[in-house]
């Protein structure tokens, strides 16, 4: 029974992490050259170089998420709000000395 579970818990791990939003960023973009990703992304926020002659697009999106209710499904005479924060999103595409992406990262933090 144990096993069971096991081999169920593992393969949902690696189900839920082929629907990460990582996973589909290199699905998309492994291969392509800085171009379509120009084209796609836009100009990129930081150009970092690399040892080897490679470099690293860094692309830096900011979004404001202001307070939202929180519904405790119940009559409250107080009002319950989650707080004001910031969204960071950083995408990180690495490009080899020919200008094709290798790799990509995606990061998200918030700040409040």
């Amino acid at each position: 029974m144990r096993k069971r579970l096991l081999f169920i818990f593992i393969s949902l791990m690696i189900w839920c992490s082929g629907c990460s939003i990582e996973s589909k960023l290199i699905r998309n973009y492994k291969g392509k050259t800085q171009e379509e990703l120009m084209l796609s992304m836009g100009r990129a926020t930081r150009v970092e170089t690399v040892s080897g002659g490679g470099k690293i697009n860094i692309y830096e999106k900011s979004k404001f998420l202001k307070a939202a209710p929180i519904n405790t499904g119940q009559f409250q005479y107080d009002k319950f709000e989650s707080p004001k924060a910031i969204k960071n999103e950083i995408y990180k595409f690495y490009l080899n000395v020919q200008g094709v992406i290798e790799d990509v990262s995606y990061e998200v933090n918030y700040e409040r």
